[in-house]
């Protein structure tokens, strides 16, 4: 496999995890301007936000791409947050395209999330959430796509420790061996931060690739379709937030994924 980390000039967490991964990981500029190599992968910085860079994406050569990002909350709470990119409503305001999700890859979902909560323990952050986020917002992709985003203030998005450990998720996440998580899954329901999703990930030690969260119900067919075509995997478990989803919604939802064969897992 072959994948690259991206991030753009004008994220500030961006620019401190770049300089975690020259100082830590060796990644040295090459010859051609703002791209870095290091551990057999390359890092390409772009001037535009990666939120809209869907023409930048696909014009890299990889198999897998990790945006290294910032992460924006009123709360500003300290967080370390994986996720996948697309739009499951007609709306695109920050990006990609409606009602299209990106490619994703479960495994490299996982693989993310489980480097943050090593790296974040290995560095002592006890202050720092490490989560998952529901499907949203650019850029869109036909190659698997993962954030890893550093929240959700400026001193956060400067803090060298949380740096440290977005940057060796983002390089574990290109260079560890998929194949690890026990199965593949997409999920329904729940708040954006997908909390009672992120503790059936953990429990059952499930890959979940596109989550959608209860604000986007009632859910179009075709977007159910999509979440497990768009997921490289082909997962053919669902884990649904069962109290995060009204009756009504949950009820089609179960429908259409029984129809398509796919296990209900509640969570």
């Amino acid at each position: 496999m072959k994948a690259v980390i991206m991030m753009s000039k004008e994220d500030m967490a961006a620019a401190t995890i770049l300089q975690k991964l020259r100082e830590n990981f060796g990644f040295a500029e090459d010859e051609f301007t703002n791209v870095y190599s290091g551990r057999g992968v390359k890092v390409v910085v772009i001037d535009k936000s990666i939120l809209y860079a869907d023409e930048v994406v696909a014009s890299v050569d990889a198999d897998l791409v990790v945006v290294a990002s910032k992460h924006v909350s009123e709360t500003g709470r300290r967080c370390i947050l994986v996720h996948s990119t697309g739009n499951w409503s007609e709306k695109a305001d920050h990006g990609g395209k409606p009602y299209s999700l990106s490619m994703t890859s479960a495994e490299a979902v996982y693989t993310a999330l489980h480097a943050c909560l090593q790296d974040v323990e290995k560095a002592a952050l006890k202050d720092v959430e490490v989560g998952l986020e529901a499907t949203h917002h650019g850029p869109y992709s036909d190659k698997p796509l993962v954030f890893v985003e550093v929240g959700s203030s400026p001193e956060s998005w400067r803090d060298p420790k949380m740096a440290e450990a977005a940057a060796e998720a983002c390089v574990k996440t290109c260079t560890q061996t998929a194949g690890k998580a026990s199965a593949h899954a997409i999920g329904f329901g729940g708040g954006h931060y997908a909390r009672d999703i992120l503790k059936a990930v953990l429990k059952h030690d499930v890959a979940v690739g596109h989550i959608a969260s209860k604000y986007h119900f009632p859910l179009r067919e075709d977007m159910v379709r999509q979440a497990i075509a768009r997921t490289l995997e082909n997962p053919r478990t669902a884990l649904v937030d069962w109290d995060g989803l009204k009756a009504e919604h949950r009820s089609n939802l179960v429908k259409t994924l029984e129809t398509l064969g796919v296990e209900v897992v509640r969570v």
